[in-house]
């Protein structure tokens, strides 16, 4: 990590601290996704063991029957359809944050220059919010085998529900009473599939390869992937936009022990120095799924850029790149 840090300084030179505050939310962001999604579906499984519970109190046995199955599946499907909603409301709050944080970096050192060039930074903050919208409306935008995000978070809450009546099916198929199987399906979601086959080997056994090892992982490895998306969005929506932009430097994640693609990333060199790509020509991100580098936009410096900026203020003339920038 220490390195990542230092490459992330050495990228950012004289705006370290923001590339370092950018990738600090970034962090806590993927750091608090995933403890909010794992309680969505325990959440989730609590209430469909609610249901069964209060299905066994209406049967003298409180064993299950198949004719019950019929009031647990409009259940099943009630519930996930709240999956698939409350999922839809945090990947919205994600996206959002994630964009910001990418793209938080490059507009504040746009507002710094401006500001200290005695420039008025209102049009700059106007601008930057409109990068930003667009970039969270490109997020849902895209889509992956034929499927927008939209459809992929849709697909989590149906995974949930076909687990859940597998499981279920199985009990009433076993003759297993209502209260072991609500306790069962709360111990799968919490603890995953492993301890199920140790505490309900027959069970397990006979349902070898139905239901995933981790119902919410697919859910996790999703929300990681976008919120990291939405991350270089921002992050490439907002340093195309600055003025002072010089190139894009893939920063390589010293968190992964085997070497792939990233690493090729890393060592891209076109004269602008290792790992740093020219302005339109950045390499998307994230490169695979889980993937945690990150992306740093590479600015003139600060003296450098002021000076410029001056000379522009006084004269529009003068600099015929930050005219065109202005009037585009």
């Amino acid at each position: 990590m220490t390195r990542e840090i230092d490459e992330i300084k050495d990228a950012a030179g004289a705006y370290r601290k923001w590339a370092l505050e950018s990738r600090k939310k970034y962090i806590e962001l993927r750091l608090r996704q995933d403890p909010e999604i794992r309680n969505l579906y325990i959440r989730a499984a609590d209430r469909v063991a609610r249901e069964l519970r209060k299905l066994a109190l209406k049967t003298p046995s409180s064993y299950l029957r198949k004719r019950q199955l019929e009031e647990l599946e409009a259940a099943l499907r009630a519930e996930a359809d709240r999956l698939t909603g409350n999922l839809t409301k945090a990947f919205e709050q994600y996206i959002e944050q994630a964009v910001e944080a990418g793209g938080g970096y490059s507009q504040a050192i746009a507002l710094d220059m401006f500001k200290k060039a005695g420039i008025d930074t209102a049009g700059l903050r106007t601008m930057f919010a409109t990068v930003n919208r667009q970039a969270v409306e490109a997020c849902w935008a895209r889509t992956k085998k034929g499927l927008f995000l939209s459809d992929r978070i849709w697909e989590q809450g149906e995974n949930f529900r076909n687990a859940m009546r597998d499981i279920i099916q199985e009990a009433v198929a076993t003759g297993q009473d209502a209260v072991k199987t609500a306790r069962m399906l709360q111990q799968y979601v919490r603890q995953g599939a492993q301890t199920l086959a140790k505490d309900y080997p027959n069970m397990m056994k006979r349902m070898k390869g139905r239901i995933p090892g981790d119902i919410s992982y697919e859910a996790l490895r999703l929300a990681r992937t976008e919120m990291t998306a939405a991350f270089g969005e921002g992050t490439i929506a907002a340093a195309r936009v600055s003025p002072s932009y010089i190139g894009m430097k893939w920063v390589l994640s010293h968190s992964h022990p085997v070497v792939d693609i990233c690493d090729t990333l890393a060592e891209h060199d076109e004269g602008l120095g290792r790992g740093v790509y020219s302005p339109g020509d950045e390499p998307p991100m994230p490169a695979h799924p889980n993937c945690i580098c990150t992306l740093v936009p590479v600015h003139e410096e600060p003296e450098k850029f002021v000076e410029r900026l001056k000379k522009w203020r006084d004269d529009p003339s003068s600099d015929q790149e930050l005219e065109k920038w202005y009037n585009d």
